[in-house]
């Protein structure tokens, strides 16, 4: 089916913007070749309107920008101790040794039977190089349940999608069995991205958890939703997208149904870092099938 020449022109201004965000750095960690060929994946199925809408809405953060939403978490940050407010960086970059009446740690959201190779642990040791924090002070979180008389707790962690797997996070270190341990001891979630269904899920959950984000999304990230289309004014559009979008899924054999199918919880993000990305997110970012080149690593 051929393109009106509306469509074509915004077909190529997207594509135009995104190989020029490529080139200028600014998405960094997305290459030129993989979007040309999950571009040309997808005009297969005619539904190259389709690949220039999904470019038009993907917020993709680079290391610098990954780096920057860490600075936004870090930067300021206090906590209370004995009454008096401290910079936590300034705690961290010391000893333990040396500030031994201060009782914290800081610990990577990680299962204890899951591989160093997650998001959590990775995303510390990048705020532990960039901020220079004294080893000592981090923990893998199986062995707070060990500790006694702390008084703050930080969990990082690089995104919080529908909050599930950060409530599961908790119920697997058996935070009660904490809270016991250390009466008093506050809890803070450091995220650097989190969406507003996790958000108000942990709140009502575990309504003393202090969440601490760098970037805050909401249901107009969701790709497909009638928030996002309404950006677009055209009659119409929205109608002609979702059916290549359901045209391009089955061509191209991406799941229909099932946990992932609309993105994990249903939040089809169009979100990535160049470091990974999010579960929520669309596949047809993400996923390779024999008839879709990927354009974001999982």
């Amino acid at each position: 089916m051929e393109n009106s020449e509306d469509q074509s022109d915004y077909i190529e201004q997207v594509v135009d913007r995104c190989q020029k965000l490529i080139h200028t750095g600014i998405w960094e960690g997305v290459q030129e070749s993989r979007l040309t060929g999950w571009l040309g994946c997808l005009r297969n199925c005619d539904a190259g309107l389709l690949g220039a809408y999904l470019l038009d809405n993907l917020a993709f953060r680079s290391r610098d920008q990954y780096a920057s939403l860490l600075d936004t978490v870090f930067h300021d940050l206090c906590f209370t101790d004995r009454g008096t407010q401290r910079q936590l960086l300034d705690v961290l970059r010391k000893k333990p040794e040396d500030c031994a009446e201060i009782k914290i740690r800081v610990a990577p959201v990680i299962g204890h039977t899951a591989p160093p190779t997650k998001s959590g642990p990775y995303i510390l040791r990048l705020a532990q190089r960039r901020y220079r924090i004294h080893n000592d002070w981090l923990v893998w979180p199986h062995t707070l349940g060990k500790m006694a008389d702390l008084s703050d707790i930080f969990f990082v962690d690089d995104f919080c999608g529908t909050g599930n797997q950060f409530i599961e996070f908790l119920m697997g270190i058996e935070i009660q069995e904490i809270l016991k341990a250390n009466p008093g001891v506050r809890i803070t979630y450091l995220v650097t991205a989190v969406h507003s269904d996790g958000l108000a899920r942990i709140n009502k959950m575990y309504p003393y958890v202090n969440v601490v984000w760098g970037e805050h999304l909401r249901p107009i990230n969701a790709v497909l939703s009638s928030e996002a289309f309404a950006r677009y004014r055209i009659p119409g559009f929205s109608n002609l997208i979702e059916s290549q979008y359901q045209s391009a899924i089955k061509y191209t054999g991406l799941p229909v149904k099932g946990r992932i199918a609309d993105g994990f919880g249903s939040l089809g993000l169009a979100y990535g870092f160049s470091h990974a990305t999010p579960n929520n997110t669309l596949p047809i970012f993400w996923m390779s099938t024999p008839k879709l080149t990927a354009l974001l690593d999982r």
